[in-house]
């Protein structure tokens, strides 16, 4: 009898010893749930309503909006049911009920409305502000003119309803970037690490070296965030921020949070953890003085300037990813060369035009080596070409400059949404890709993919077609 109870004491002692290793390998795991990653050392202002590009990584890990964005179509986030009318210029928004801050402090469909009608209330001089102003009556309340009665924005308990002053088949799909997310209007006087949010993470730490982000167990899907911190090394030089993921201190290296340097683009290639994903991102060059510039206010010579352009040689040579082109544009041949050399020499000579003597400025961002080799990529073409007298430099002044090498994030799946953005931008009215080629207000080059660098233990990484990369979604083995 008492072997017998010996036995049992043992496999007991076992059972209970074996799930205590369970637990520790369980309790082990949850902690290696930390992701590592840079960015480069700036100020960040975490302005919902104006930000740069590695503030929107950062803002898009602490808040979100109604919906998220991802190839063709939606993700619900923030709410659970939307409809339209046949016509799409009046949507409805249902949103959950668990939806808090970070605080506890709920959320309901007027935090949305007050949010959006502040944002427009505001002074505010960035791209993003566009997408308002397809409500009805946003523009001209952004502008002073009228009352925030012709706003069409109205919320009931957790009903908001947006009328739109023209047809927007995916107004479901723009309500997904930044300028339609939620403000807590205390954050404006809190620090940093005190800042209220409703994403999936939120501050714990803010220096300037490091900010940490650690998981929000007031967001309503917190169950199914794994990552328990995030870790963002603030970096300043973009060549040991890349080392830093060879060297296995980080597990994420890539665009929006810190873009792969150019003088390491041909080793990227090699490396079996690079991931190339497609972007609504678009590079064209504009021409802000066009009208003081009699010459490219010809859409005849616009056209030419675009046919000689390359956008296969720069996706494939120079961005070294496949970007490409906007619009179909296969490489030029001698022909096409040719063709667009005597065409611009016969409008030279009747419109007698004298460009000898003359100083075209190409400008592009300090500091910036991929956006200055694309600019000079593009701009040789037109010297050799037309032997336009172009100096490329990034120290010009506004009136200065005559061709100025830009960027914009779509925001959604659709191309067409590109043309509001520029409508708006230039007082144009394109409305398809016919009349934008016919026009050519800009000189559009390609859809710029993204390269990022991630570490095979890393699971569940998702990019958007908007670039936005959603950590919430990621598991470490």
């Amino acid at each position: 009898m008492k072997k017998i109870n010996f036995y049992i004491l043992i496999i007991i002692s076992l059972f209970f010893l074996s799930c205590s290793k369970k637990n520790d390998e369980n309790s082990n795991l949850e902690n290696k749930q930390i992701l590592y990653t840079v960015m480069p050392k700036n100020d960040y202002n975490l302005q919902i309503n104006n930000y740069s590009s590695n503030e929107r990584a950062l803002i898009s890990q602490l808040w979100e909006g109604l919906t998220e964005l991802k190839n063709n179509g939606i993700r619900m986030v923030s709410v659970n049911k939307i409809e339209h009318s046949p016509d799409f210029k009046e949507w409805t928004f249902y949103l959950r009920d668990d939806l808090k801050w970070s605080n506890g402090e709920k959320i309901s469909a007027d935090t949305f409305a007050k949010s959006w009608i502040d944002t427009l209330a505001k002074e505010n001089n960035s791209d993003e502000i566009y997408r308002m102003f397809v409500i009805k009556g946003a523009e001209d309340f952004h502008n002073k003119n009228t009352n925030i009665s012709t706003l069409g924005i109205k919320a009931d308990g957790n009903i908001l309803k947006v009328i739109l002053n023209k047809s927007v088949d995916n107004f479901d799909e723009w309500v997904s970037n930044p300028i339609f997310y939620p403000i807590y209007d205390r954050n404006k006087n809190l620090l940093p690490t005190e800042l209220v949010v409703n994403g999936p993470f939120k501050i714990k730490d803010f220096s300037n070296e490091q900010i940490i982000l650690e998981k929000n167990n007031q967001y309503w899907d917190n169950v199914n965030t794994r990552l328990k911190e995030i870790v963002i090394n603030l970096v300043e030089d973009e060549i040991m921020a890349y080392e830093m993921f060879s060297r296995n201190e980080i597990d994420f290296f890539g665009a929006p949070f810190y873009s792969i340097p150019f003088d390491r683009l041909n080793q990227v290639n090699s490396l079996p953890e690079k991931i190339v994903v497609p972007v609504m991102r678009y590079l064209y060059i504009s021409m802000p003085n066009i009208k003081n510039e009699k010459i490219f206010s010809k859409k005849e010579i616009r056209k030419l300037m675009y046919d000689v352009t390359d956008p296969e040689f720069i996706g494939d040579s120079i961005l070294k990813n496949n970007s490409p082109a906007i619009f179909e544009h296969p490489h030029p041949s001698s022909s096409v060369l040719n063709d667009a050399k005597e065409k611009f020499q016969k409008i030279k000579n009747i419109n007698n035009f004298k460009i000898e003597d003359l100083v075209f400025v190409a400008h592009f961002n300090e500091n910036n080596k991929i956006e200055k080799r694309i600019l000079l990529s593009t701009v040789k073409e037109w010297i050799s070409s037309f032997k336009f007298p172009i100096k490329v430099t990034s120290n010009a002044k506004n009136d200065e400059i005559t061709f100025d090498i830009k960027d914009y994030l779509v925001g959604t799946n659709k191309k067409e949404d590109f043309y509001y953005y520029l409508n708006k931008k230039f007082n144009l009215r394109i409305e398809n890709e016919n009349d934008f080629l016919d026009d050519l207000p800009i000189i559009p080059i390609l859809q710029k993919n993204e390269t990022i660098l991630l570490h095979s233990n890393v699971r569940g990484l998702l990019v958007s077609p908007n670039g936005d990369i959603y950590f919430k979604y990621i598991n470490i083995d």
